[in-house]
């Protein structure tokens, strides 16, 4: 009997700790012309091991007769488990980790996080970063233990691109730049961090998604999954998206996102761009 009743004790604690959410395999690619995913082989986690936290990062001197340097060099490091990293020989394109420095256009394609990757010039002043795990064909892994997002300054801090205490991060990630494809398919990918995303029935403190495609309606999402946008005709677009809750926009340095994209009529959508201010480096 005693033996009996500490069994069942132990059986409702082991149900009563909920298992760590497990991110399910990845598809073929839902994109001709990329490579498939690879999936993760568990919890995707992901740190931003360098830069620190409030690091001010020194601007080197000017050499002999020319003026202070407006910025300096800045390396990232990034700690990533759960999930591989790699590059198509074929295709040049694979999985990889997304870096986006505060709200700059370009996302930048990460792929061999076994060795740092440079900046070689950013800007004097405060700035973010964050980095997220993506899929060969442009959409990104939303596990929260996915996204990581430093503040950090070069040679002063000036209290730009920094963000509220408690406030959420909306990252958008695509569609930037040149994007191309057969059918006017193109993807609307986002990551929401320190807001779930809900409807507010359900989940009371819960933020939506509002999205607009230049002119057209707008879109509330009650939910942080990708978008397939149909029917986009060739040529220039832009697109605004913002966290909401009550139907404004949640106060906050990266909360309201726009930009904009050109589709054209052929090729591979939403290949990573290339990333002319940085690249991976040895130790």
């Amino acid at each position: 009997m005693r033996l009996d009743r500490a069994f069942a004790v132990a059986l409702v604690l082991a149900l009563a700790v909920p298992a760590p959410a497990q991110t399910p395999k990845d598809p073929k690619s839902p994109v001709p012309g990329f490579p498939d995913g690879r999936g993760p082989s568990g919890p995707v986690t992901l740190k931003i091991v360098s830069p620190k936290p409030d690091e001010v990062i020194a601007i080197p001197p000017a050499a002999a007769g020319q003026n202070a340097a407006p910025g300096a060099p800045v390396e990232v490091k990034v700690a990533l488990s759960g999930y591989e990293t790699f590059q198509d020989p074929a295709t040049k394109l694979g999985q990889y980790v997304a870096l986006m420095l505060d709200n700059y256009p370009t996302v930048f394609a990460y792929y061999d996080v076994t060795k740092p990757w440079l900046f070689k010039k950013i800007p004097k002043g405060t700035h973010t970063l964050r980095a997220f795990p993506m899929r060969p064909w442009g959409e990104s892994i939303k596990d929260d233990a996915a996204f990581a997002a430093v503040t950090f300054s070069v040679g002063e801090k000036d209290g730009k691109n920094v963000n509220e205490a408690g406030a959420p991060y909306l990252t958008v990630v695509a569609p930037r730049g040149k994007v191309k494809n057969e059918n006017g398919k193109v993807l609307l990918d986002f990551l929401v961090t320190g807001c779930p995303v809900a409807e507010k029935a359900a989940v009371p403190d819960s933020c939506r998604v509002r999205y607009k495609i230049d002119t057209e309606k707008e879109v509330t999402l009650a939910k942080e999954e990708s978008v397939w946008l149909e029917g986009i005709a060739p040529g220039k677009h832009a697109w605004v998206v913002g966290i909401t809750k009550d139907e404004k926009v949640v106060p906050g340095a990266f909360t309201l996102a726009q930009g904009q994209f050109e589709l054209e009529a052929t090729g591979n959508p939403n290949a990573p761009p290339a990333a002319p201010q940085g690249k991976a480096t040895g130790q």
